[in-house]
Order: structure tokens, then sequence, then C-alpha cells
């Protein structure tokens, strides 16, 4: 595999460094799900981009096909994935220096709180130091992180897909809700590193339409609404069947 080549098959999910390293494949799992967990609840608080928090999973996920968790605790690459994703995506861009100052330091303070609280601790003693190790932890793993991810940061994400396509056919609110919902908890398991965004995005509106009972049909052409994304019913049923069997 190439260095740049960021496509996996299911042989290569159960084949990682962490399983070579003696883990079971359901216990990687739960330590992928456990990281995202981390960084989503860490982006909510902080009121951060969907698609910022979507680009911090997938560059976890990424990290873990080249890296183990032996070597790598699963909550300090998540606050990692998650800073480098802030800055890609420039969520503080307009903002003034001190701002971006401001901010930054808020994510350090919520990496602290939040691994304190999934680790059952009642009672923070000192925040200013749990605080302070976690910045040095965040700039000690970037450079590890980058490295590892070949410095490749720009992704082709779901999200541009998927609404190019409920544009066109037309959906409501509720529809759009709920298959960006979906669509983003599609980075909660390694899904996204066996399927291109397109395809992801017309799995989420696969799922959508069944769930609401509502078929989307292309506004323009009166095709069905996956010939708006060029995809074969057979790829998203595939899609569909490896995410309900890949997902704890």
């Amino acid at each position: 595999m190439e260095l740049n080549d960021w496509t996996f098959t299911q042989d290569d999910l159960a084949h990682t460094p962490t399983i070579r390293d003696g883990s079971k494949w359901e216990k990687e799992q739960r330590l992928r799900q456990k990281g995202v967990d981390f960084m989503v609840k860490i982006g909510h608080n902080l009121q951060l981009l969907p698609t910022t928090i979507y680009i911090a999973g997938l560059y976890f996920h990424r990290f873990y096909m080249r890296r183990s968790f032996r070597n790598h605790h699963q909550y300090d690459l998540a606050g990692t994935c998650l800073y480098v994703a802030v800055k890609e995506e420039e969520d503080f861009s307009s903002c003034c220096p001190e701002e971006v100052l401001k901010r930054t330091c808020q994510l350090f303070q919520e990496c602290a709180i939040v691994s304190l609280k999934s680790m059952d601790h009642q009672k923070i003693d000192n925040l200013n130091e749990d605080i302070t190790r976690w910045k040095a932890t965040i700039c000690y793993n970037e450079e590890i992180l980058l490295e590892t991810l070949c410095f490749d940061l720009h992704l082709d994400l779901p999200y541009k897909y998927l609404f190019e396509a409920l544009k066109r056919c037309g959906a409501s609110q509720k529809h759009t809700l709920l298959a960006t919902r979906i669509v983003s908890d599609f980075i909660r398991s390694p899904l996204c590193l066996l399927y291109s965004s397109k395809v992801l995005a017309g799995v989420a509106i696969s799922q959508s339409c069944h769930l609401l009972q509502n078929p989307l049909i292309d506004r323009q052409t009166s095709e069905p609404w996956r010939e708006v994304l060029g995809l074969e019913s057979k790829l998203i049923k595939e899609a569909t069947e490896t995410s309900n069997l890949i997902t704890l």
C-alpha cells in the first residue's frame, strides 16, 4: 500500500498494528469507539462544526491503521486529532489572536475534564495541572500524528455529496437532519475507512428513506436519488450490510 493510500479492506481491519500486537478485533473496535466518543463530546461542548469533528474522527481511524493502541492511548490521540482538525478547518479563523488563544485553551481544558470524567474521577483536584499536561501531550503527539498521516490533511467529506443529492430531490428539513445525523455517526466505526465519502452519503440517504418511509426522486430527471450520485443500488446495499457487520 502506498503511503497516501487510505483505502482499506475488511482484511486490513483484521490485521491492524493493534491486532498484530495481540489484541482482539472487538477490543480494538471498543477503543476506537471510546476515542471517537471522547472527541465528539469535546466537540459538542466547544460547539465545533460537525465537519470538524468528522475530520478529527477520520484522522483518528486512519492513524490506528498504521499505529497500535498499545503505544498510543486513544484519548491522547483523540484530543490531538481534534486539535489538528480545528486548525485545519479554521473554526477559529474569524477570531482575534486573543480569542484564538482562549479557544485553544478551552480545548485543552475540555480534554482534561472529559478524560477525568471518562476515568470516573469524582473530584478534580488540580485542573490547571491537568490542562498543562494535556497541552504538552497534544503538542507532543501532533508531530507523530502528522507524520503518520503523511501530512495528508485535506479530506473528501460525505456531507457535500449528501447535501447535493438531498437538494436535487427536494428533501424535507426532517429528512435532511436525519440523513446528516446518520452520516455523522459513521465516524464512530471504521466504515469510513472501507468506502468512499460518496458511498457513505448514499448509505445515509438510503437509511433515512427507509426510516421515514419516504423515497426520494431527482426532481430534474425523475430518476431515483442514487442516480444523482451515480451509485449502484448493489454497492449501497453492500456498504449498509458491512455497516451492520462491523458495528458493535
